[in-house]
């Protein structure tokens, strides 16, 4: 510990940080004051980034009031305590009574965001009373630039940054428990009050700085955005209880037959939820391709040649009648693009218009692909190709789209042209109709055309966070993981970190029109989906803890209707899986890897198995086997309740091995997920 010396002191801010601590007297006797400057060192030389704290009477590191009078906090030891956690602290007297008032804070370094430190401050008056406590951060930042997390202000938080183009370096603050927090443009730094606090000692001053060199404001908005999540954590999505992922009751009303029109000798129609008789969807809200996939993949587990059938016809009915056709003697500059809706007069975009969406066309091309896998349906596949074509001959030249829908063909001059809304991210949907299309065809210039429009939105648009909805991000969160897969990339994992975090930053409004364009809460399950591959691919517990935020609040009622319920029911049971570090599921193909073993579902499970909770209640689950060595892999999910399942295969108890623990027994108890108190998990396998 360092009291008072009349030397500099430096402190070095982890072990691989080329960002130091100075510590730095100036004068002499009762008038001494403190800085605390940061430093960064490259190859010897030192350069000053900020004078963060100054505890002169004129600008303090923080003031307590008490009994109506401010007391300004100045500095009084320092020290580095092991593992990097910078400790300064002082002691000041209140009154001629003796009262007093002692302070301390703790800079611990964050592991997962460079240049950022968690900060805890502890106040402690005695005797103890209620005060206010005032913080000042100084930041001598050269005409800063700043940006604020909207969000966080939504949740009464503090999450600003600000970036000096002539300094060339940033400094963010986030902190949530506050009156008020941000930035005090007179002061030049951040500012946060804390009234009524009570100064016991016992309550900890929370908050989170990081210091950044870049050469753009825009790369540190990523930056604040993951620096809020990682301090704000749980309590963005708190969650008591994980929701019920059965999907029976969607299935019901799925494949119910008033539910269709039939439309040929083998061709159907889905009907959309509450819309006019004789008006169907292809695309936007309803996807009803997507439906038939998600009904293909539950026809993996539930066999039936009524629920196969239904899937090829109703798919034929979509690639057979809303495409559009090249007509004789004319230009058709949108041949390969599919309509949205259809009615007995004409077919139109989903809002009446004569438009084609590029969402709605990759999305529904992503579809065929999927369910001509399930299928084999020429049909399927063409459709597909035709549409990934359209949109490779809508590529600007750098790659991207000058809007989100296209004109139609109308005779006009607009014929085929964007609608201007350059700045969409309808585009990136394209994304993972060409890598299917790559894996399909293996022609390259559909990975290629994926990769421009990568390419495109990580150097321009996926560093800007203004304006953009949960639905959006997801979407683009979804496009980019899919692309990762086919060819894994660290600036591709890099941007899924930053909109991960922005994801989990924004709060779900589940009425929004962008969460319930359907009027089924559609955008919240594709929140989910978002946050169940991210768990998958980076392993962090925080997006199942989000995934399942998110389908909490979809209302029951939406549950029991939507086609997706049924999709992500099977997408959670199997991101659950990557809880084992050797996981790889494939959730297209319905897949899981482990090390040498592939599990797949086999529609035999259905007789022989069943499951239950040891209290008796419904445990959702998902089989899967492995044809080289007939083990069956168990995957369940259930209420926090539960301390077990009950397994029988083939009206016995067979001995289970629970892969997350290694015992071999008949019991199988089930496991709190991600160390929390929401719900409970297991995997185990069983040997034939």
């Amino acid at each position: 510990m360092h009291d008072h010396p009349d030397e500099t002191v430096t402190y070095r801010l982890g072990k691989k940080s080329n960002l130091w601590i100075a510590f730095t007297p100036s004068g002499h006797g009762p008038g001494r004051a403190w800085q605390l400057q940061v430093t960064a060192r490259n190859r010897g030389a030192a350069k000053t980034l900020a004078v963060l704290l100054e505890t002169t009477p004129v600008r303090p590191l923080a003031s307590v009031t008490v009994r109506g009078e401010a007391y300004p906090l100045t500095v009084g030891w320092h020290e580095m305590k092991r593992g990097g956690v910078l400790c300064c602290g002082g002691e000041r007297r209140t009154g001629t009574d003796g009262s007093r008032v002692q302070w301390e804070m703790r800079w611990t370094p964050s592991p997962d965001l460079p240049g950022g430190f968690e900060v805890g401050m502890r106040v402690r008056a005695t005797p103890r009373r209620d005060g206010h406590v005032e913080l000042f951060l100084n930041a001598p930042l050269h005409r800063p630039e700043l940006w604020a997390v909207p969000s966080a202000a939504v949740r009464g938080h503090g999450a600003a940054v600000a970036w000096s183009a002539y300094n060339r370096h940033s400094l963010g603050f986030v902190m949530l428990d506050a009156d008020a927090a941000g930035w005090d443009g007179e002061q030049n730094g951040f500012r946060a009050t804390l009234r009524g606090f009570p100064l016991g000692g016992g309550k900890l001053i929370r908050f989170s700085l990081r210091f950044g060199a870049s050469e753009s404001p825009l790369e540190e908005r990523g930056a604040l955005v993951r620096q809020y999540v990682a301090l704000a954590g749980a309590r963005l999505h708190t969650l008591e209880a994980a929701p019920a992922l059965d999907a029976r009751a969607a299935v019901a009303h799925l494949t119910r037959p008033e539910n269709y029109d039939v439309k040929g000798a083998e061709r159907v129609y889905l009907k959309p939820p509450d819309a006019e008789p004789g008006t169907y969807y292809a695309g936007h809200p309803f996807y009803p391709a997507d439906a038939l996939k998600s009904l293909a993949d539950w026809g993996q587990f539930h066999p039936g040649d009524g629920l196969k059938r239904l899937v090829r016809f109703g798919a034929r009915g979509l690639a057979a009648d809303f495409q559009v056709m090249g007509r004789q003697g004319q230009a058709e500059p949108n041949k390969g693009a599919f309509w949205d809706r259809m009615t007995a007069v004409d077919s139109t975009d989903f809002a009446g218009g004569a438009t084609h969406g590029l969402a709605s066309n990759a999305r529904l091309a992503r579809a065929f692909f999927l369910l001509n896998d399930a299928l084999d349906e020429p049909l399927l596949r063409q459709s597909a190709l035709n549409v990934c074509q359209w949109l490779i001959l809508k590529q600007n030249e750098s790659g991207y789209y000058d809007g989100e829908r296209v004109h139609a063909t109308r005779g006009l001059a607009d014929d085929g042209k964007f609608l201007p809304n350059p700045c969409s991210l309808d585009g990136i949907e394209a994304i993972r109709p060409f890598v299917l299309a790559f894996r399909a065809t293996a022609n390259e210039v559909f990975v290629k055309a994926a990769w421009k429009i990568a390419n495109h939105l990580l150097d321009e648009r996926l560093r800007a966070f203004d304006d953009v909805s949960p639905a959006t991000a997801a979407s683009a969160i979804l496009a980019l993981i899919a692309l990762d897969a086919e060819a894994p990339n660290a600036r591709l994992r890099a941007a899924l970190g930053e909109w991960g975090a922005w994801l989990r930053a924004l709060p779900l409004a589940p009425d929004s029109p962008a969460l319930d364009a359907d009027g089924l809460h559609g955008g919240l399950y594709e929140c989910a989906q978002a946050g169940l591959r991210l768990h998958a691919l980076l392993g962090d517990p925080a997006y199942l803890r989000y995934a399942f935020h998110a389908l909490a609040a979809v209302p029951h009622s939406a549950r029991a209707r939507s086609w997706q319920a049924v999709a992500t029911r099977t997408t959670a049971l199997l991101s659950l899986a990557c809880l084992l570090p050797d996981a790889r599921p494939d959730f297209d193909a319905v897949r899981l890897g482990l090390g040498w073993r592939v599990f797949a579902p086999d529609p035999a499970t259905a007789q022989f198995l069943r499951i239950t909770g040891a209290d008796g209640g419904p445990v959702d689950y998902l089989p899967l086997v492995c044809r080289l060595n007939d083990q069956l892999l168990l995957i369940a999910l259930a209420p926090p309740s539960t301390p077990a399942l009950t397994v029988f295969k083939n009206g016995r108890r067979p001995l289970v091995r629970d892969l997350l623990t290694g015992a071999l027994d008949s019991d199988a108890p089930l496991h709190p997920l991600a160390g929390e108190n929401w719900a409970r998990v297991g995997l185990f396998t069983i040997d034939p």
